[in-house]
């Protein structure tokens, strides 16, 4: 071999066009992994707080200690177990120096047509004078079990809470508003305590504002998921207030349409403002006998405390007698931090977004980088990938049950360990298909029009949300604002060397969804994994020109 002989410019250009096109695809992996990994910062519960912290600070081992004694044992209404507890819960507030009641009543849920469950209940109510009194702050939490565990979290948690929470407020300053402690009693048998509270009580007048305490587990953050209409006052201050606050209007809005019932319920047929609490994960422990003190996560009972501390304190100095404004859509977009504006911009906003896409549509026709025909092939591709997926998954996913035992099944759907195998299985079934569907489908259709016919169709769903579910309108109109940014810069760059704007500005969308689809999982659960992985098939339309196989112009419209 003649070692003078030149190298083929081919060869030369080959090798750094290579490593620059690895590169590029990296770049767009790491983008869009990092985008997920800010999203889960905020399904993240505070560090609990050690028995030696300063009097005034909410401590989750001194909670601990109140919460052993709580549910030693299984205590439903009308047990002798329950007697005991009843009994601890107000020699203890008796120690903090408070004259606690008990409300004594027969209640019946009235929980069907067909079907009563009825009971003695004994409430327990503690109110504290405030210096110069409004409206009462109310903070409440069941007391009484299942028969099937001792109810560390359910709802154990929440009463050893509100013990180390008074004990804080009483080594701070005293609050001007009156404090009242209500411990329900019977809310597992159809929130029976909180019937007798609404209908009996004197006091219920006097209630300015709730503060309700629930769990659906024994582990996770704390999530404020549950409001009163005309909640803009209360989002506010509640944002002002909470250390770490975690919440989101969509789960609200949900919340609603789902037969799912608290105590909270009862208090806002009741006429009575307020906010719902809960954390959720560990499943598999929610009324069963391993829902026990020794169980529960620190870090939830520590989130409970701190919402209950910084809550107390902030509304405790407020005026309570008019709390009503319009409703406002909130959200958290980093970490702790969140974002609210009123539910009646939502129209607005989706009205802009829609003038903006004209813009966009005239812009990309005139640097003649759309079609109409190609446009109206495009849709096709992501609606049949949706249609793919939701058709596809529900199928393969009847085939777990059919196969497993019942007990192993319901394993598959509580236990996290256990089934977080199974999601990244359907996670990777759901990617091979739509990456499939990209790379096959987009050999036909410029991309530039496949991504402006998905964005047509966020509009649409963004549309859809303003009216029927505003409180979820900001996860269709955010991420679609966004990539409209990114197809606009596009149409200015040389073609086929913009892909990366999809997956830069798809960010905004990853960060906001990849919360709720993982609040969806874990509390849901994989029995809705049709529904989630079509989910997931959405959001990957965002970055769709990552995946699509791009040819020359003329080959295709």
């Amino acid at each position: 071999m003649n070692s003078n002989q030149p190298i083929s410019p081919v060869t030369s250009q080959q090798t750094p066009m290579r490593w620059v096109t690895w590169f590029r695809r990296i770049s767009i992996f790491v983008l869009i992994a990092a985008s997920v990994f800010v999203g889960m910062l905020q399904i993240q519960a505070p560090k609990s707080v050690g028995i030696d912290a300063p009097a005034d600070q909410f401590s989750a081992e001194r909670a601990l200690e109140k919460l052993k004694v709580i549910a030693k044992n299984p205590h439903p209404i009308e047990s002798a177990s329950h007697a005991e507890v009843r009994d601890y819960l107000i020699s203890e507030l008796r120690l903090l120096g408070y004259q606690p009641e008990i409300q004594k009543a027969t209640v019946s849920s009235h929980a069907t047509e067909t079907y009563d469950l009825s009971g003695n209940i004994e409430n327990i109510v503690t109110r504290i004078p405030g210096t110069d009194s409004s409206k009462a702050l109310m903070i409440a939490a069941h007391y009484d079990s299942v028969p099937e565990g001792p109810g560390a979290g359910d709802d154990g948690a929440g009463i050893a809470a509100m013990l180390e929470t008074v004990r804080a407020i009483q080594a701070g300053q005293p609050l001007k508003n009156d404090l009242i402690l209500l411990m329900t009693d019977g809310e597992e048998m159809g929130m029976l305590g909180a019937k007798a509270f609404i209908q009996d009580h004197p006091w219920v007048q006097d209630v300015g504002l709730v503060l309700n305490f629930e769990a659906r587990g024994n582990k996770g953050p704390v999530f404020m998921f549950e409001t009163s209409e005309q909640n803009g006052w209360i989002i506010q201050e509640f944002m002002k207030a909470a250390q770490q606050p975690i919440a989101y209007s969509l789960i609200y809005n949900v919340y609603k349409l789902m037969p799912n019932d608290t105590d909270l319920t009862i208090f806002k047929q009741g006429g009575l403002p307020g906010m719902n609490f809960a954390f959720g994960m560990g499943l598999d422990a929610y009324h069963s006998p391993t829902d026990t003190p020794e169980n529960l996560d620190r870090s939830s009972l520590q989130h409970h405390g701190e919402y209950m501390l910084s809550l107390s304190r902030h509304f405790g100095q407020l005026d309570l007698n008019e709390v009503r404004q319009e409703d406002r859509i909130y959200f958290n977009v980093f970490g702790w931090h969140m974002v609210s504006y009123p539910q009646s911009w939502a129209i607005g906003f989706i009205a802009l977004g829609a003038l903006l896409f004209v813009l966009t549509l005239w812009h990309g026709f005139r640097q003649h980088r759309l079609t109409v025909r190609g446009m109206m092939g495009g849709i096709l591709i992501p609606i049949g990938s949706l249609g793919f997926v939701y058709g596809v998954i529900p199928l393969l996913w009847r085939f777990i049950p059919s196969n497993v035992s019942s007990e192993r099944y319901t394993d598959i759907l509580t236990k996290s360990h256990i089934s977080v195998y199974y999601l990244i299985g359907l996670l990777a079934i759901t990617a091979l298909i739509t990456i499939g569907l990209y790379r096959w489908l987009s050999r036909y259709v410029r991309t530039e029009n496949v991504w402006a016919s998905i964005l047509f169709l966020w509009l649409l769903f963004g549309v859809a949300a303003a009216f029927l579910l505003p409180g979820g309108s900001y996860l269709m109109f955010w991420p679609f604002v966004f990539s409209l940014i990114g197809i606009n810069i596009s149409f200015r760059c040389r073609e086929e060397r913009w892909t990366w704007l999809a997956a830069l500005f798809a960010v905004p969308g990853l960060v906001l969804i990849t919360p709720i689809f993982y609040l969806v999982y874990t509390m849901m659960t994989l029995d809705m994994a049709g529904a989630l992985m079509t989910v997931v098939a959405l959001v990957s339309t965002l970055i769709y020109p990552v995946f699509s196989k791009r040819l020359s112009t003329r080959k295709y419209s």
